[in-house]
């Protein structure tokens, strides 16, 4: 298994989404647990046991953490590409600091405020849902938006 630092954004693969969360040492992780669906319930921001967080999954992933065959840190990459390199991510301690500090909200939601939103925002100050990203894309691509100018000129 893979092995995280503290601070680290993890995740595991969950039919059909990943879920993320921030590492916080000692077998711990802050996420947004959900009891019973989770594309559907809301959830709330705890910290669990690190065997909770990965519930079913046999494979913990490490976003800031450089895999096997990776020749770089994965989350420079995310931060190069998705935000131009403008972003700083915060250290561990500021980064675990921030997760704990949203301990007990709720007012998730799929879209705008998903457990991916919430470990970016923790590392970075910034709610990024890559997943999101990827849906609203190929909803774009399905549906295009309408053309400005045939609606100027109508």
């Amino acid at each position: 298994m893979t092995m995280a630092n503290k601070g680290d954004i993890v995740y595991v693969k969950r039919r059909g989404y990943r879920h993320f969360g921030i590492y916080a040492g000692n077998q711990q992780v802050i996420h947004y647990y959900k009891e019973r669906n989770p594309l559907l319930c809301d959830g709330i921001i705890t910290e669990t046991t690190l065997a909770e967080f990965m519930s079913d999954s046999d494979t913990l992933y490490v976003l800031n953490g450089i895999g096997p065959s990776a020749k770089n840190n994965l989350f420079d990459w995310i931060i190069k590409r998705v935000f131009d390199g403008e972003i700083t991510p915060f250290s561990p301690q500021e980064t675990i600091s921030r997760a704990r500090s949203k301990l007990g909200e709720q007012g998730y939601d799929l879209l705008l405020n998903n457990c991916e939103h919430f470990a970016f925002w923790c590392k970075t100050g910034v709610a990024k849902s890559s997943q999101v990203d990827d849906i609203l894309a190929c909803f774009l691509l399905l549906v295009p938006p309408p053309d400005r100018t045939k609606i100027e000129h109508q």
